[in-house]
């Protein structure tokens, strides 16, 4: 399976959530992984290598190129934000 990759970083902000594991929220590699033959998972993984989509896909963004592109890692982003809410509400 061959991934793509592109780090990225933002400017300091209040709409990422920070990772629970060191608190960062500015800087991120996206990563895009075909899972099918027409389809690709989108999502972020922090600078600490933490993932909250890693057991629990579904909150991972779907797209057809599985381009790391501006506009998908802000839908990763977003689903980073879900995953970490959803994750928040099972403890």
């Amino acid at each position: 399976m061959m991934a793509t990759t592109r780090r990225f970083a933002l400017k300091p902000n209040t709409t990422v959530t920070p990772c629970p594991r060191c608190s960062n929220n500015t800087v991120f590699t996206g990563c895009a992984v075909q899972v099918a033959e027409d389809c690709c998972e989108v999502y972020v993984i922090c600078k600490c290598s933490y993932d909250p989509t890693e057991q629990n896909t579904g909150h991972r963004l779907e797209d057809v190129w599985g381009s790391v592109d501006d506009e998908n890692l802000m839908a990763a982003l977003s689903c980073w934000n879900d995953a970490l809410a959803d994750a928040a509400t099972k403890h």
